[in-house]
């Protein structure tokens, strides 16, 4: 009987903490499936104005991984490569209407080119995703990338080398302006920008966290059959 006892009760606390651990899971690739089309659905709505959208204290406020559009002109300073990798991202220094200054990716450098196409002269409307600093730490770059060359778009090195006053994110333009402009397509990376990432996160590891509870439950309770079972066997033959 007690053998019995413990094989139940192992069965049943082994099939609930299997249970949560694929609730866990579950949770995952739900919120990876939700986020995704949250992502791309924000990617696809239509433009809006950069600078008519800024909050009172000129910051970018909701309008993160959304489509912008914002007129100027490109100011005529150094271009900085960025990446980890080839092919390397181009970002231009531009020149809102506003006076403010605004990092751009125009692209990146077609593979075997080590020198950026100039950006374009004169009154320019720049269209594309506006992102946060990428606030990476101290990544390395290629081995033979230019001097310079840096391995995230941080936007406080930016500042340091750029104008002031500065949006607080950086566009990546369009696919067709990239082209347009002897540059290869950057697609933009979309970061986790209402934080539900970290959030479902923290649920499924709750679910691994029952999981792991749950066989240790069992541990105990089938340790406790076997002992009161011997310890009523032992009264019994008393």
């Amino acid at each position: 009987m007690t053998r019995l006892k413990q094989l139940l009760v192992i069965a049943l606390g082994g099939a609930l903490s299997l249970l949560m651990v694929f609730l866990g899971l579950w949770q995952m690739e739900v919120f990876q499936s939700q986020a995704e089309g949250s992502a791309e659905a924000r990617a696809k709505e239509p433009a809006r104005d950069l600078e008519s959208n800024l909050t009172e204290q000129g910051k970018v406020g909701d309008l993160y991984g959304r489509q912008v559009t914002v007129q100027g002109h490109y100011l005529d300073l150094p271009q900085v490569l960025v990446g980890t990798d080839h092919p390397l991202q181009v970002v231009s220094a531009f020149k809102t209407e506003g006076g403010r200054t605004l990092p751009v990716v125009r692209g990146t450098l077609p593979v075997g080119t080590s020198v950026a196409p100039a950006a374009p002269k004169g009154p320019q409307t720049v269209q594309g995703i506006i992102l946060p600093t990428q606030g990476k730490p101290s990544v390395p770059v290629p081995s033979d990338a230019p001097p310079g060359t840096q391995g995230a778009v941080r936007l406080e090195i930016l500042a340091q080398q750029w104008p002031a006053p500065m949006v607080d994110g950086f566009i990546t333009q369009r696919a067709q302006d990239s082209t347009a402009q002897g540059l290869s397509p950057k697609e933009a990376e979309i970061p986790d920008v209402g934080g539900g990432k970290e959030r479902n996160r923290g649920y499924a590891m709750q679910w691994w966290a029952f999981a792991i509870f749950g066989v240790v439950v069992t541990v105990v309770a089938v340790r406790s059959i076997g002992a009161n079972d011997r310890r009523n066997a032992a009264g019994l033959g008393q």
